[in-house]
């Protein structure tokens, strides 16, 4: 056999393995390719301006973060984000309309249903629309046993001006002093500029606890239907929607009404509602298509003592007993 005949076997296999070799050492060099990462999770960024620098955490908030936390697994994660610019109803209620910011929360009225996107559920469960008379202590026996509707138009109610409760009480009649500010109620009525200044149930023993010459009378209030809900900036549908979603997830699982007893039962309770006359009134600033039949949105009381009575025969049945 001729050299160069058996030479070429031999050259084919030093080239395979030599090709071998610098194919292991080619995929020993090369960097391992990176794995794909799954899509990372959207977070909405929520600007609003229910926070103060004495309540950074106030119950609206809580309520908010329950509704967000609720559709966090179907809508995203979320970040919120305060505005500490706002000082009154006004001024928060001209951010909305300009989309400053992208939640309030308010109570509802005509004027305000331009502002934003209004989602009639409240988050105070109707008690908000239960005021409490606040009087000088000293005068408290004058106006403790008023038992007669008409007996209250004859004295001066004091109320915040851009608060919708003073267009209830002056489409209702009342003889009506404007306030500016809650914070200057206290020194208007120890100067008899009115005769009472009327506070939400769930939040007037509070208030004048840190007036020892004001009162909070025991034997009455006025009530009339309201809702304090929230409002979201108009160019944000998709927000409205998730926290629609939201709200009927906690009234379902029950976290909504144990927030409410945690946060507002026991002024609730301090009021003592079942106890006092309740003087009702309609509402005229009340936009239309409000739940005011839905039962179950309400408290007990605010059902059983204002609402019930206007509800047509069919919503007033007991609600079923649970098994």
């Amino acid at each position: 056999m001729p050299l160069h005949d058996l030479a070429c076997p031999l050259r084919r296999q030093l080239l395979a393995t030599a090709c071998r070799a610098g194919l292991a050492t080619g995929l020993a060099l090369a960097p391992p390719r990176p794995r794909a990462q799954p899509p990372a999770a959207t977070t909405s960024v929520i600007r609003h301006n229910m926070s103060d620098t004495d309540e950074p955490d106030p119950y609206r908030l809580q309520v908010l973060r329950l509704l967000l936390d609720r559709t966090r697994s179907s809508h995203g994660g979320y970040e919120l984000r305060t505005d500490l610019s706002s000082t009154t109803q006004s001024r928060a209620l001209a951010q909305l309309r300009a989309g400053d910011i992208d939640v309030w929360a308010s109570m509802c009225s005509r004027s305000r249903q331009d502002a934003g996107i209004s989602l009639p559920i409240c988050l105070r469960r109707g008690v908000n629309g239960v005021r409490l008379p606040v009087v000088l202590a000293e005068r408290r026996q004058e106006f403790e046993g008023l038992r007669h509707a008409l007996a209250l138009r004859t004295y001066r109610f004091g109320q915040v001006s851009h608060w919708p409760d003073a267009r209830v009480l002056a489409g209702n009649g009342f003889k009506l002093e404007a306030v500016q500010t809650l914070e200057a109620f206290p020194a208007m009525l120890k100067l008899r500029r009115f005769d009472i200044f009327l506070l939400a149930a769930d939040e007037a023993h509070a208030i004048v606890d840190a007036h020892p010459e004001l009162a909070v009378l025991d034997g009455w209030c006025i009530a009339y239907p309201s809702i304090y809900g929230f409002f979201v900036n108009t160019r944000l549908p998709a927000l409205a929607d998730r926290l629609r979603a939201g709200w009927t997830q906690c009234l379902a699982d029950g976290s909504f009404a144990a927030l409410f007893e945690t946060h507002l039962g026991r002024q609730v309770q301090r009021a003592q509602l079942e106890k006092r006359l309740w003087f009702r009134l309609p509402n005229p600033d009340l936009p239309d298509g409000m739940p005011l039949h839905e039962r179950g949105l309400w408290h007990p009381l605010v059902w059983q003592k204002l609402l019930a009575p206007l509800a047509p025969p069919k919503a007033r049945q007991p609600l079923p007993a649970r098994g």
